[in-house]
This record gives C-alpha cells, sequence and structure tokens, in this order.
C-alpha cells in the first residue's frame, strides 16, 4: 500500500451487488457519509444507476467552509470495485488552488454470506499531497464511520 494512500475495511452483511449499488449512486453518498460533510448531490450526468465508467457527478460540500467537487467514475465493475477521482468545481477557483485529483475508492469481495468492504482514500495524484496527508487520522475515523452507516443501511433491507 503507497504512503499515499488510507484504507479501511470491515465485513458487512450484504451480497456485494447490494452494497455496490449504495456506493455507485450518488444520491446515497449522503446517507452513508461518516465524514458529515456532504451537503447535497448535483449535476449528475446519467440518469442510470448504477453510474458508470466515464459518468461525472457533483457535491456541495461544507468543511471547514463550503465548496462544490465534481468527480469522474474511473472505476465501475459491478459487485467489485467502485471509484471516483474528484476535483473542485470550475466555480471553486480558490479550492483548486488547495487540492484536487483524490481518488475515493471501493472494493468489495464477497465473504460468505457477506461482503468484505474496503474503502481507500487516494492521494497520489493530489497535488498538495504532503499537506493533504495530515488529515489521514481524521478521515480515517471518517471512513469507518463511513463503512458502519452503510452496513447499517444495507443489512436492514
Amino acid at each position: 500500500m503507497s504512503r499515499w494512500v488510507v484504507s479501511v475495511e470491515r465485513r458487512i452483511a450484504a451480497p456485494a451487488d447490494r452494497v455496490y449499488a449504495v456506493v455507485a449512486d450518488p444520491l446515497r453518498h449522503k446517507d452513508i457519509d461518516g465524514s458529515g460533510s456532504l451537503v447535497e448531490p448535483i449535476d449528475i450526468s446519467s440518469p442510470v444507476r448504477p453510474l458508470r465508467l466515464g459518468d461525472h457527478f457533483g457535491m456541495r460540500m461544507d468543511l471547514r467552509g463550503k465548496y462544490v467537487m465534481t468527480s469522474t467514475v474511473i472505476e465501475a465493475v459491478p459487485g467489485r470495485r467502485f471509484a471516483w477521482q474528484s476535483r473542485p468545481h470550475e466555480d471553486s477557483v480558490k479550492w483548486r488552488l488547495v487540492f484536487g485529483g483524490r481518488i475515493w475508492r471501493y472494493e468489495f469481495e464477497p465473504d460468505g454470506d457477506g461482503t468484505l468492504v474496503r474503502e481507500s482514500w487516494d492521494l497520489s495524484e493530489e497535488p498538495l499531497r504532503v499537506v493533504v496527508t495530515l488529515g489521514r487520522w481524521a478521515a480515517r475515523g471518517a471512513m469507518r464511520r463511513t463503512l458502519d452507516r452503510m452496513a447499517a443501511l444495507v443489512e436492514s433491507h
């Protein structure tokens, strides 16, 4: 694992396809967000769910200030892997000077009657990754909460 990647994982008692469907639908991201920073999805390029490779979506954010991120789906293998790369929206000029290029990745491995879910925060393409990685401990906690919220959501169905 690269020094620029933070990962957490947990077993979720639900099939991989059910977990994937939540992650690959930006309308559901606020339901599972453990950071408390997601406000609302915007500008989703496709009405089809789950999103597919190359699709785009935006997200209004509020973490130490309001801003908008634009994301591109860079990996989409149903039931196995879903990832997007986020950059500040073109209207968020001040944020573009600070960060952009991080990758959020989810990997799903069948585990008996459940799924091992791994969430990764990949900063290898982040321009100021040395500075951004200072937040990795907070990110790890938020990622654990995300997986806990995901489990509560998909295990209840």
